[in-house]
């Protein structure tokens, strides 16, 4: 099963340019897979290593949060999260060993 854009972006409150989930896939209780696909012209290339463009690692942290928000929402009745936020209260021992680069950067 995949989540389509237009249903994560009913379920969730982000909007681009601050939305880092493009798809859900094989969505089931256990859990699912959750894509973003980075551009070479995100805007927060602008500063953030702007001649290496490396996505900050809060952002990532974030689309993990978004992507489990996600979901959660799948999980629910829809009443249930109508007109409700989840927050992501808390990450612990974080640890980046791999930078995170747009696709077309990577030389295969």
């Amino acid at each position: 099963m995949s989540e389509s854009l237009k249903e994560i972006i009913e379920a969730l409150p982000y909007r681009p340019p601050f939305l880092f989930v493009d798809a859900l896939e094989e969505v089931t209780e256990n859990g699912s897979k959750g894509y973003y696909q980075l551009k070479k012209d995100e805007y927060f290339y602008q500063g953030h290593f702007p001649d290496n463009p490396v996505m900050p690692g809060v952002l990532i942290v974030e689309a993990f949060g978004q992507a489990a928000a996600a979901l959660t929402a799948h999980g629910l009745d829809k009443e249930t999260y109508d007109n409700k936020l989840v927050f992501l209260m808390g990450i612990e021992k974080a640890r980046f060993r791999n930078p995170v680069i747009p696709l077309s950067l990577i030389h295969i």
